[in-house]
């Protein structure tokens, strides 16, 4: 279905504030190609503060943009309960101007699929309706929990981002994995591969706690590839137990005997600066926690 949209003046705010005026339409304007969205900046339909601009153009706070009319196809937007919502936003366990942490369950997608008309980020920008902008920081497996990033602002995005490339966000967890880990092995830099690129993929290990067949793990993730921690412990002959994907399919069916029906890998704590240095804490989640309680 084909609808009609009217014209529209947007005043920017701190959180867009330096985004490229191509980039910002297209978050505002949906379902029409991107083509299309050039064509209406390079016609002059598109115009900040009531002049022309380039699609290179950068908004600064307090500019009026006019989006023009278009058509597009209608969005159908899928249906969240309000239990989701609420249990979204009691999951939030850090926020400030800048910056959400969110304590991811278990199975929960962070980005929308095939199964599911919407992830953590579409729940989150109508939990948080008043912010201009929702952006996702670094992502989770959707069976992982724990810490993940969202920030609120344009320049806190950009700054965090840089973070994560110069290593500087500190981000670590916990797993448990099948075997006794050497306690030799404190850093590990194995070669990964992904669409036929590789990179190098650096942790560092930390034992905290020993039993009979398994052993619980601290990894401080210096790099972040696809997969790093599930891929490394494999390669080191050491894979999470519950990983169904790198892991090893006999000795997770006896753990899921045991009441672990999921991986245990928690994204437990993360460390970035924002004006000062901060630290945010998920404790690990009642599952994981009832399940070591009767491990040995």
């Amino acid at each position: 279905m084909i609808v009609n949209n009217k014209a529209k003046k947007i005043t920017i705010g701190q959180a867009n504030s330096g985004q490229r005026l191509d980039n910002f339409l297209m978050s505002q304007i949906k379902n029409i190609p991107k083509s299309h969205v050039y064509k209406l900046i390079r016609t002059g339909q598109v115009r900040i503060n009531s002049s022309r601009s380039k699609p290179s153009t950068k908004i600064k706070i307090d500019d009026v943009v006019r989006i023009p009319p278009y058509r597009a196809t209608e969005e159908l937007k899928p249906t969240i309960s309000k239990e989701i919502l609420k249990k979204t936003a009691d999951n939030i366990i850090y926020e400030n101007d800048e910056v959400i942490v969110f304590n991811k369950p278990s199975s929960f997608a962070v980005h929308s699929g095939t199964n599911i008309g919407y992830g953590l980020i579409d729940i989150l920008r109508i939990v948080r309706s008043d912010c201009q902008r929702i952006d996702l920081l670094h992502r989770l497996d959707k069976d992982t929990s724990g810490c993940i990033v969202i920030t609120k602002k344009l320049s806190s995005l950009r700054l965090l981002q840089n973070q994560l490339i110069n290593n500087d966000l500190e981000k670590k967890y916990i797993c448990l994995v099948n075997g006794l880990w050497d306690k030799k092995i404190k850093n590990s830099e194995v070669e990964l591969t992904r669409n036929n690129k590789s990179s190098k993929a650096t942790s560092k290990f930390k034992i905290l706690k020993h039993y009979k067949n398994s052993t619980l793990l601290e990894v401080n993730i210096i790099t972040g590839k696809h997969h790093q921690i599930r891929k490394q412990c494999s390669i080191l002959g050491h894979p999470v137990i519950g990983d169904e994907r790198y892991g090893n399919n006999d000795i997770n069916k006896v753990y899921k005997k045991n009441g672990l029906n999921r991986i245990f890998l928690h994204s437990y704590s993360v460390k970035f600066y924002l004006e000062k240095e901060k630290t945010i804490v998920c404790p690990m989640p009642k599952d994981l926690e009832n399940f070591l309680k009767f491990h040995k």
